[in-house]
């Protein structure tokens, strides 16, 4: 069963990539030292002009355990290149694992043990394990464990980060591309997973299978500057965290963010009503999303 399938790979590990060339053989490395093969991986150049091409040719010419998709792509940002995969995922759930991080040893095998057991548990459409700066540092915690629960309305207790590993099932991957704002190279990933949310429940598993490095220029370091420079996208995934299925804390918070995005996106408060899920809210926190845009604007702007 952890043998690679060259047909029906159980698990497609895509991962999405921009200037990474010295990272990328690293990154493949924990892939090879994998105690369970039954994957693929699926890399995704997104217009890289450094030596990417050339190190993904040899790493395929090298590669005999696995199977390896090299797809480039005219520079869009992260989320356009996870959709430019779909058309070469052949497993039946889906990882994406960023250019600088890496995987454990047994992840892909706890993994498959995992979905092998709530694959036919119909409203699961997650299954997260945990991200860590080691197996035994993970970034956050949650409450319960194994069991279904809603994302929205699940708190999670940061260490370092919110960050998890969600394993997707592949069909919901491709139900749910993300969408493209023009102009706009940034989107966050929670685009996709609030979406599956509305519909399907998540099963948390208590063990870190991802290792993860925040580097200087990557996306999660350049936070709110890159936010900001992004309006339209940061708009959107807050207005899905403005839904009733979120804590009431949190909506609060993601509206003022829409509000704030908004302002940065050049819209007058009714355009900006015209598409908000949550209009009243809207307009409760619009003073003072305007005050978190001018104080942004002043910051990072």
């Amino acid at each position: 069963m952890c043998k690679y399938d060259s047909d029906t790979p159980y698990l497609s590990i895509v991962t999405p990539t921009y200037n990474r060339a010295a990272l990328l053989r690293r990154c493949y490395m924990s892939l090879y030292a994998q105690t369970c093969r039954d994957f693929e991986w699926i890399v995704v150049d997104d217009g890289s002009d450094d030596d990417t091409e050339k190190v993904m040719r040899e790493i395929t010419d090298e590669c005999e355990l696995f199977g390896i998709s090299y797809i480039k792509k005219q520079n869009g940002g992260k989320h356009t290149a996870l959709n430019a995969a779909h058309g070469s995922i052949r497993g039946r759930f889906v990882l994406i694992l960023d250019s600088d991080d890496t995987l454990t040893d047994t992840a892909v095998a706890q993994i498959s043990e995992a979905w092998r057991m709530y694959d036919s548990n119909s409203e699961v459409g997650i299954v997260t394990f945990l991200k860590g700066r080691s197996a035994d540092d993970p970034n956050c915690v949650v409450s319960d464990w194994n069991v279904p629960v809603d994302i929205m309305r699940y708190k999670r207790t940061c260490i370092h980060s919110s960050d998890c590993c969600e394993v997707i099932r592949t069909e919901l991957f491709k139900q749910y591309p993300f969408p493209v704002f023009e102009g706009e190279k940034f989107l966050s990933e929670g685009a996709l997973w609030n979406r599956v949310s509305f519909c399907y429940k998540c099963i948390y598993i208590n063990s870190v299978v991802y290792i993860c490095e925040y580097l200087e220029g990557g996306l999660t370091r350049s936070g709110k500057a890159l936010r900001i420079r992004n309006p339209h996208g940061g708009m959107y995934t807050s207005n899905l965290n403005m839904s009733r299925k979120n804590f009431f804390m949190r909506r609060v918070k993601n509206g003022l963010l829409y509000v704030c995005y908004g302002f940065f996106a050049k819209q007058r408060p009714k355009e900006m009503a015209s598409n908000c899920c949550a209009k009243t809210l809207m307009w409760c926190c619009l003073p003072f999303g305007y005050l978190l845009y001018k104080l942004w604007g002043h910051k990072y702007g």
